[in-house]
């Protein structure tokens, strides 16, 4: 007799770190958005500075390649700029941030907190493009959005900064064609990218599968919960996509949590259909 199993996801290697810095606030209500905002005003759910002191010292013993500040969106938080400094001097620390705080101003001082650092630790900044064209990017992220993200790249590039860029194909184009379109966007501003600069992922609707999923008990090694777990204010999960979701819950703090994920959220389906990392880096 066969049992089956869910498919799953083994911590072999803890590099990377994710820590929700709010759970619902956010500049932006992007159409495709995996988060539930609430209908509430002033709902903001900051994660406490002490939470995260707390966590890096429960990993003191890790060796952590990058520690990743998400969203919604990480910079709103009220202690953003303390927590920056405090991450990037364990180590390099991405922020993944729609650009929206980004202009000259933050831009220079993200370059002095790096200068700052005595260990070499970088700062990486991630944003969210929808697509080349401006009219259909702001259709799902708000009017304004295109132009504001390439300001936030022009920002970056004037201190040195060479930003990642993370899109969301909405409509199933040939990647090829969609990496080449984004990249002459960037080309008219004057950032050149390579392959590595942009991250293209597929549209992952809420509660429901992908398609083209593989078998049953398998195990998966290339998965952002194979390299990472996330920090929230409600506990740990396996990864970003999963933090509304009970099946992504693997303990409440990093004292006692899983290193197994067990693949069971809709959300699960997606990174094993396409066999990459969403969140993490490739580089």
């Amino acid at each position: 007799m066969t049992i089956l199993t869910s498919p799953k996801s083994e911590l072999n290697v803890f590099d990377s770190l994710f820590i929700e810095m709010s759970m619902k606030a956010c500049n932006l209500k992007c159409k495709h958005c995996y988060i539930d905002f609430s209908n509430e005003k002033h709902v903001k759910n900051f994660i406490p500075f002490e939470k995260i002191k707390e966590a890096l010292c429960d990993l003191k013993n890790e060796n952590l390649k990058y520690i990743h500040l998400t969203g919604a969106e990480p910079l709103l938080h009220p202690d953003f700029n303390a927590i920056l400094r405090y991450c990037l001097k364990r180590t390099s620390t991405v922020i993944h941030t729609n650009g929206y705080s980004i202009n000259d101003k933050k831009a220079r001082f993200f370059k002095k907190v790096e200068e700052e650092n005595d260990k070499g630790n970088e700062i990486i900044i991630k944003l969210s493009l929808e697509h080349y064209d401006e009219r259909t990017n702001d259709e799902i992220r708000g009017r304004g959005s295109f132009r504001k993200c390439l300001h936030s790249v022009q920002s970056l590039l004037k201190y040195g900064f060479n930003p990642l860029v993370t899109v969301v194909n909405h409509f199933n184009e040939d990647e090829d064609s969609l990496r080449e379109n984004i990249k002459n966007v960037f080309d008219s501003i004057g950032f050149t990218t390579e392959d590595f600069n942009i991250n293209i992922i597929p549209l992952v609707r809420k509660n429901e599968f992908a398609k083209n999923l593989t078998k049953v008990n398998s195990v998966y090694k290339n998965l952002d919960c194979s390299h990472g777990r996330m920090l929230t204010s409600r506990g740990v999960y396996n990864c970003p996509l999963t933090t509304e979701d009970y099946r992504g819950r693997s303990g409440a703090d990093f004292k006692d949590f899983s290193k197994s994920a067990m693949l069971e959220s809709p959300a699960c389906s997606y990174c094993m259909a396409e066999q990459k990392l969403f969140f993490g880096l490739n580089v």
